[in-house]
């Protein structure tokens, strides 16, 4: 990604941090984000917001503070030489964050690490429950969007259409709270096996079940691709009873919500594949990236095998949650 602006220039609105030669690295792939080496070492990501951001980003702040009072390892917002949270005209502005230790690991070293990334996971909703103030939030309604006209596969829309009305029912009575509302694994930063470094991308931070946060991160990893070129692959079933012991030993989560888990764990597919074809169509005007088709199909087949075991995920969860 080549990007059209000064950000030398965007740079020195955080001079006393970065000094007066940063490095600045290229683009993050497929992501409006630069790594930049400050003169004294330390490392920093420079990211720019766009204009499309519909979240307050004072209230992001607000939440990435409260977060960070109460233990929970996040990527705060440094403020500019001006006292701001940002470069820029707010429409399109920019924030600096600090980089925050980061290792690729096998998806073996990954499925080790599960139930301290649950644990994790159940610290940062415990804290978001007690955020004190308005956040100026907004609901998610998850089970409008599972109701609604979705653009699936033919394969997929048949199995899906069978089993619609058990998701949505599952989900419909779940309690709410503020949730980070886009808990991908790549949102989670692991420091090393079994650490986690902090969670980044808050933001959207919307009203929902905090098991769609946990729906949403287990249904990828339902996705094969990640485990592409691994030597030796895991089971999917696995880092979902690995993951909901850590959760449960921080947070035990009630019976309603483990019931809730399936369907929020098939939503994070279903609704990731209509979201994609949809702007492969053009129905959703959005930006394609250079990797749309390999996410769509990753999320085709990850949604597939989940309506095709999808008594096996409801057994996996029963068993996580007994402690077996």
């Amino acid at each position: 990604m080549t990007a059209n602006y000064d950000l030398r220039q965007i740079a020195t609105n955080w001079s006393t941090i970065l000094g007066d030669q940063p490095q600045i690295s290229e683009a993050v792939q497929h992501r409006e984000l630069w790594q930049v080496t400050a003169d004294d070492g330390r490392m920093y990501y420079l990211k720019r917001l766009g204009p499309w951001r519909d979240y307050p980003l004072a209230d992001e702040a607000r939440v990435l503070r409260h977060l960070a009072c109460s233990g929970v390892p996040v990527a705060e917002f440094i403020p500019t030489e001006s006292a701001m949270l940002y470069a820029g005209e707010i429409e399109d502005c920019f924030i600096l964050i600090p980089k925050l230790p980061h290792a690729t690991l096998s998806p073996v070293e990954i499925l080790g690490s599960e139930a301290v990334i649950g644990n994790a996971m159940a610290a940062m909703h415990q804290s978001l429950a007690t955020y004190p103030w308005p956040a100026n939030s907004h609901p998610e309604n998850l089970c409008e969007n599972l109701l609604s006209d979705l653009m699936l596969p033919p394969d997929i829309a048949g199995a899906y259409s069978v089993r619609r009305n058990e998701v949505v029912a599952r989900i419909a009575s779940l309690p709410v709270q503020n949730v980070h509302g886009d808990m991908s694994p790549e949102n989670i930063l692991l420091a090393a096996i079994g650490e986690v470094s902090g969670f980044i991308d808050f933001d959207h931070l919307p009203i929902a079940p905090k098991v769609w946060d946990v729906g949403k991160y287990l249904s990828r990893r339902l996705r094969p691709r990640w485990q592409a070129n691994a030597t030796t692959r895991t089971n999917p079933l696995d880092h979902i009873r690995e993951f909901l012991k850590g959760y449960q030993t921080r947070s035990s989560l009630s019976e309603i919500e483990v019931a809730g888990l399936p369907a929020t764990i098939l939503a994070g597919n279903v609704l990731e594949v209509s979201y994609q074809l949809e702007v492969a169509s053009g129905r959703l005007p959005r930006r394609i990236l250079p990797d749309h088709d390999d996410v769509t199909a990753d999320a085709i087949t990850a949604a597939c095998w989940h309506l095709e075991h999808w008594d096996d995920v409801i057994e996996a969860l029963g068993t996580a949650k007994s402690g077996g």
